[in-house]
């Protein structure tokens, strides 16, 4: 049974790629990427030869940069993620070529994190079979993956140790001075980070310092150009490998050390808190239990009994949190524990330009021949929605933006090369969430300016942002709440069609507004609006790529 599925999947992906017809042709990503890349690495202050380091020589990158060069969806991950920034964070439209690299990850981590390892082996092997992996970024994947393949059949310390070695060595050479006094500090991405954690745990030397490069590694993430979510992505695994390393013999730590290792705990599910992410959150609640428990006690035999109090208190919240996010993950079938590092890899808003080239438009109810009127022949948008072709740059830009979507290929909620709005929008996501209204509305002026407002997708942000806040002040009803949502989501859905169309393809400030309406509306539209949306969803979680 496995086999035959593996062989069919396989042989669609093999298919799409070899299809005699497909042309390729530069897509805007290529465009807007050198712009956004040269400009977070000029004001960060990295030099080229820094970003460079272990992955291309200067000049290429050079060309990169200044659009002469393309590159694969694995190096712009890399590159972007060396100077913090999240691929998280992005929404993503590919062309076929990176579309099809996309597939074939995405199902060797689904077959991994599902412990399908026949399946697996077999989707790696096939991956290594395509064009040669001349990319370092595709190989330290191929490598990182068959380790975690390997742990999962109870391979030996040594040969783990021995391939995680190899994926380091790839993009980060000699990565033993990295240590050494004086050394300048290595730029790298999370993905390189946890490659290294991994191979250093797993040729934990004789000396037992394993734990004083997890604390090299904390520091190092603290003060990096990590954006929050990519520091949460990775600081709470480095303080799991450390706690667990440090708590083995936690009866020899005094309380001075018991408080260290409260605080950097506390630390890391606060970078859990404020992202709206649960890496190794059951592991660190129970550390947590473990240090509280044991600080108690020798605060008790200290006669610090109003200070063992406090953290008495403290230990029966950490305990019924721990709990209860135990029988969540029971009741919806979730694994409790984190089983492997398919986490970092995995990118959710992913989508093949022709999907949302056909399903766009079917939602607003158009022709192609209307879509293409005065841009390109319908023959272009043909080929392109039946993902034979991939359209040029220009034509493809316009037809996105009279589908009421911006041009820019891969972006935020938000279409800017700012990164400092990126930033804000974190803030922002804070303040709303702590219901701080006015630091919220000062966050939000600070946008404004840094913004491009007559690009529709900014504006129904902004207009969706100042709704929100309007609610919470009571400055307006729930009603015109809803109107002012619908109003913001008629920037860029001009159509009701949508509402009835078979597929559907919502950004993520889009999505936001329907939410948004289904929590005022009265019981009859609410349940319309969640039905909607849920559907959505779930035809988003099980959709046939082919």
């Amino acid at each position: 049974m496995v086999v035959g599925y593996c062989e069919e999947v396989c042989g669609k992906i093999k298919r799409w790629i070899k299809q005699k017809n497909v042309l390729k042709v530069p897509l805007q990503s290529e465009q807007d990427f050198p712009v956004f890349l040269k400009r977070v690495r000029m004001e960060s202050g990295v030099p080229e030869e820094v970003l460079a380091e272990g992955l291309m020589n200067v000049s290429r990158l050079s060309r990169i940069e200044s659009g002469e060069r393309t590159v694969c969806k694995t190096m712009r991950n890399c590159l972007l993620g060396r100077l913090g920034v999240a691929p998280d964070l992005y929404e993503n439209l590919l062309d076929n070529e990176d579309y099809a690299e996309w597939v074939w990850q995405h199902q060797i981590l689904c077959a991994i994190d599902q412990k399908a390892i026949q399946l697996a082996e077999q989707l790696l092997g096939e991956y290594k079979k395509q064009e040669p992996l001349h990319d370092k970024t595709k190989q330290q994947f191929c490598i990182m993956m068959n380790a975690e393949m390997m742990k999962q059949q109870g391979a030996d310390r040594s040969v783990l140790g021995s391939l995680y070695e190899m994926a380091v060595c790839l993009t980060v050479p000699h990565v033993e001075q990295t240590y050494q006094e004086g050394t300048p500090e290595k730029l790298l991405s999370v993905l390189e980070v946890n490659a290294i954690l991994e191979y250093e745990y797993y040729w934990q030397s004789a000396n037992n310092t394993f734990a004083a490069k997890c604390r090299y590694w904390m520091t190092y993430v603290e003060d990096s150009l990590f954006d929050e979510l990519s520091k949460a992505k990775i600081y709470p695994k480095i303080v799991w490998y450390y706690l667990r390393e440090t708590l083995a013999e936690y009866k020899t730590l005094d309380l001075t050390g018991l408080y260290d290792a409260l605080r950097v705990c506390e630390q890391a599910v606060e970078m859990l808190r404020d992202t709206g992410r649960a890496y190794y959150l059951t592991e660190l609640l129970e550390c947590r239990k473990q240090i509280l428990e044991e600080m108690i006690h020798k605060l008790v035999e200290g006669g610090r009994l109003r200070e063992a109090e406090r953290y008495e208190q403290l230990l029966q919240e950490s305990t019924a949190l721990e709990e209860l996010l135990k029988n969540l993950y029971t009741a919806y079938d979730v694994p409790v524990y984190m089983q492997d590092c398919t986490y970092l890899y995995r990118q959710r808003w992913v989508f093949a330009i022709g999907d949302v080239l056909r399903i766009r438009r079917n939602m607003l109810g158009l022709t192609q021949e209307q879509v293409c009127e005065g841009i390109c022949s319908v023959k272009s948008l043909r080929r392109a929605e039946k993902k034979q072709a991939n359209m040029q740059r220009e034509p493809l830009g316009k037809i996105l933006m009279r589908l009421g979507l911006s041009k820019v290929i891969q972006k935020t909620a938000l279409v800017t090369n700012d990164r400092s709005v990126l930033h804000l929008h974190h803030e922002l996501d804070v303040c709303r969430n702590n219901r701080e209204p006015e630091k919220a509305r000062a966050l939000l002026g600070q946008m404004k300016n840094k913004l491009c407002l007559e690009i529709p997708e900014n504006m129904q942000f902004v207009m969706e942002y100042e709704a929100a806040l309007d609610l919470i002040e009571g400055k307006i009803t729930g009603s015109e709440f809803i109107e002012r949502e619908d109003e913001a989501l008629r920037c860029t859905l001009k159509s009701e069609k949508f509402y009835d169309a078979e597929e559907v393809y919502l950004t993520e400030t889009e999505m936001s507004c329907i939410c948004n309406e289904a929590k005022e509306a009265d019981e009859t539209e609410k349940r319309k609006l969640i039905d909607f949306m849920l559907g959505f969803f779930e035809k988003f979680e099980n959709k046939d790529f082919w």
